[in-house]
């Protein structure tokens, strides 16, 4: 049975990449703009030795970058931190594999080397930083581990929430036809008794008459006799009149029943259509699965499911003809006792003719004749 949205999957399926990327392109973006403020910071913070000569600028660059490169928890995570110290003639101060001549050379002399240092800083120095979030890092892995475990969970959940909204559908449509067959039980139970009844008064209403003429014609009567005679008899009828009214009255109660019955043929039948796109399905189908035990109707909506996903799945037992030959429909056995007629449309499509059982095989098959 389908019950998620194809929209919804694929929606599942796409935006945990999406997310990814996008998360990955700021974490860049931010962690870039942190570690060059960071990096500004340190990279100068021996300034001292630097201006007094001690040691030189591109040394003391080299040891404040590379001691932070060091203990940064980006780098062990998998992150990729490019760091280029550069002067605004070209010069690489760092990193120390770029080694430029020009600056290997300094003098050893603090005084000369302090001068030195001192030029390149008055010059200026432009400091860059690139960070990457490497695919196969943890912190990539993680990422996208996180928006996978999200997004499952809430197809689950999803999954779970319509589970459970068809299941109390099921369960009410059970409880509601049990109540409509034990009303109509009841009913029939019912109406069989006042009919009977209606027959014993009628036959008594019969007996009376032809006493009450009887009685009319013996002349020895007294009046008095003759008007008590007819007050018990004009007291039957009342009664004869009242019986009528209580079966008229069942009657009507019947036909609410049956109504009561279309409107439940009518919701299976828009839910049907909204399961099952491939099949169609005729009253006589919708009314005969309502009729059913639970367990019968499970298996038939079981059989209905393979018909509406693949019908080549389905065991055929035998083809039925009609006697005007204008109808060929397919019978299928279920359950042992069950037995389902269907045909193809010129849609393509699959219509359950009728559903009955090997008790019922008779009628159907009548059924097929008359389509």
């Amino acid at each position: 049975m389908r019950i998620i949205s194809f929209k919804i999957l694929i929606f599942c399926i796409l935006l945990p990449p999406v997310l990814y990327l996008l998360t990955v392109s700021s974490m860049e973006d931010y962690l870039q703009n942190r570690y060059k403020r960071e990096i500004t910071n340190i990279y100068l913070s021996d300034m001292t030795n630097i201006l007094s000569g001690l040691i030189s600028i591109k040394d003391a660059i080299d040891d404040s970058v590379t001691s932070y490169l060091q203990n940064n928890i980006f780098i062990k995570l998998g992150g990729k931190l490019d760091v280029n110290v550069t002067t605004k003639q070209g010069n690489i101060l760092y990193p120390a594999t770029y080694q430029n001549s020009a600056l290997d050379n300094l003098s050893t002399d603090p005084a000369k080397l302090a001068e030195k240092n001192f030029e390149i800083l008055n010059e200026g120095i432009d400091l860059t930083v690139s960070v990457k979030i490497l695919p196969y890092s943890v912190i990539a892995i993680t990422l996208l581990l996180f928006y996978i475990l999200i997004f499952m969970g809430s197809l689950y959940g999803y999954y779970q929430k319509i589970s459970a909204k068809i299941q109390l559908d099921e369960l009410q449509k059970n409880i509601e036809m049990n109540r409509l067959q034990e009303l109509e039980s009841k009913r029939l139970t019912q109406i069989d008794k006042l009919s009977e009844e209606r027959e014993m008064l009628l036959s008594e209403y019969d007996q009376l008459h032809l006493t009450f003429t009887k009685e009319k014609s013996q002349a020895e009567k007294t009046e008095e006799d003759l008007f008590e005679e007819i007050e018990l008899l004009e007291n039957k009828l009342k009664e004869i009149e009242n019986l009528k009214t209580k079966i008229a009255e069942l009657e009507k109660s019947q036909d609410q029943v049956n109504r009561q019955k279309d409107k439940t043929v009518e919701k299976l039948g828009k839910r049907f259509k909204a399961l099952y796109k491939n099949i169609e399905m005729t009253r006589r189908a919708l009314a005969c699965l309502t009729d059913m035990t639970d367990e019968m109707s499970l298996k038939t909506e079981e059989l209905i499911h393979q018909l509406n996903d693949d019908p080549m799945l389905v065991p055929v037992k035998r083809k039925v003809f009609s006697k005007k030959g204008k109808t060929t429909s397919f019978e299928v056995v279920f359950a042992y006792n069950g037995r389902l007629y269907f045909r193809k449309t010129k849609e393509n499509r699959i219509e359950i003719l009728t559903i009955g059982s090997k008790n019922t095989q008779a009628k159907d098959l009548l059924y097929l004749d008359n389509i």
